[in-house]
């Protein structure tokens, strides 16, 4: 048995249990505290504000634009890191510099400073996830390289999620 024992008034089995903290009613020391903690569990994650065309247009006919928040998680670009997915922040098995890197679709953000001054590295599954997550539209001829590149490396080819063009509905 162990000299720690810990008697908490929770009806629940779960390990993982956790007391709730009203963060207004911390002294700033205590915030300055928790924000320095929770700051080392994120390391790596960036926010990015963006500028997003809307569907809405102005009265002098210009198009409106809203700003848009995007959170990415970037992954560090030593041989042998662990990569990082750039939409939730998990670590996959795969690492910098392997040849598994290949499955992956890579974009370095250097115009985005960063404490180590180190460019930002995202491995995204695909260019349509790039896309669908940076809210961007790149190139076909990228896209198509990409995917041959992948599919010579694999063996198989990868759907892909391009729209036909136009959809008419009758």
């Amino acid at each position: 048995m162990s000299d720690f024992e810990y008697k908490g008034d929770h009806d629940s089995d779960a390990d993982d249990y956790s007391e709730s903290i009203d963060y207004n009613r911390l002294s700033q020391e205590e915030k300055d505290e928790i924000d320095e903690e929770k700051a080392s569990f994120e390391k790596g994650k960036y926010k990015l504000y963006k500028q997003i065309p809307s569907h809405r247009m102005k009265k002098n006919g210009k198009q409106m634009k809203y700003i848009k928040k995007v959170v990415v998680y970037s992954t560090r670009s030593t041989p042998g890191s662990r990569i990082r997915d750039p939409v939730f922040g998990t670590f996959s098995s795969d690492k910098v510099g392997s040849k598994s890197e290949y499955h992956y679709f890579k974009v370095r953000m250097p115009d985005i400073p960063t404490e180590d001054r180190t460019p930002i590295t995202l491995f995204y599954d695909s260019p349509e996830g790039y896309e669908k997550h940076q809210h961007i539209r790149i190139s076909p001829s990228i896209k198509n390289a990409w995917h041959d590149r992948r599919a010579e490396y694999t063996g198989f080819d990868m759907p892909r999620f391009d729209s036909p063009g136009s959809i008419e509905i009758k």
